[in-house]
């Protein structure tokens, strides 16, 4: 399902509290340590806690997983990156939009295998958050990103906006500086919108099936 070979890769949607868990966190961890890049990372596993009530998505190459990505409603996570980064500033972002937290979710932790890096699967993946969180109804997406390889662009590149007013903050277990994006899920660029509708319609069936 991306330029990569559409043939080769499935995707997955996992409701919250499935036991796909374990498995994600064993992909992302072993992709984080990087060889060892990332000291905090050398167990192996990466017990992010918001996965528990997030939703997972997940391409795989045969019963390998390439890449994945996590969509949390936000009323559900016991620790909100975004949220915990500066409850005030939160709360004044959420009021500015007229929403509670129930209309908000919380993207995280888009990790692709060094393998499938550069062949798009990254934005295909920040695109399925879009779809899953117009899905569930969301009207804001936010998330913290990084900044050292550029992550970050790939939430500027579905419609996301980077809130200055968050500044930016060093993560010493990720060895990067992260920053905050916020945006409509229904307010995506002209440029993804037809890949967008694939992959919300991809998206649908898989989640139905979940």
């Amino acid at each position: 399902m991306t330029a990569a070979g559409r043939d080769v890769l499935s995707w997955e949607v996992h409701r919250p509290g499935g036991r796909v868990v374990d498995e994600v966190r064993r992909f992302r961890g072993q992709v984080l340590w990087d060889g060892g890049s990332r000291p905090a990372f050398r167990a192996l596993t990466d017990p992010h806690p918001g996965d528990p009530a997030a939703y997972h998505v997940i391409v795989r190459h045969g019963p390998a997983i390439a890449g994945c990505v996590s969509v949390g409603p936000v009323e559900a996570l016991a620790a909100s990156a975004v949220r915990t980064w500066d409850p005030e500033l939160s709360a004044r972002l959420l009021a500015g939009h007229g929403l509670a937290e129930p209309a908000v979710v919380e993207t995280a932790r888009l990790v692709v295998a060094p393998r499938w890096r550069g062949r798009r699967l990254g934005l295909d993946l920040a695109l399925t958050t879009v779809a899953l969180a117009r899905l569930l109804g969301r009207r804001l997406m936010w998330c913290t990103a990084g900044t050292r390889h550029h992550q970050h662009r790939l939430a500027l590149a579905i419609g996301l906006e980077l809130r200055e007013e968050y500044g930016r903050r060093y993560v010493p277990e990720l060895a990067d500086t992260l920053c905050v994006l916020a945006g409509d899920p229904r307010d995506v660029p002209v440029p993804v919108r037809p890949r967008l509708a694939e992959l919300r319609e991809l998206v649908g069936e898989r989640l139905a099936a979940a």
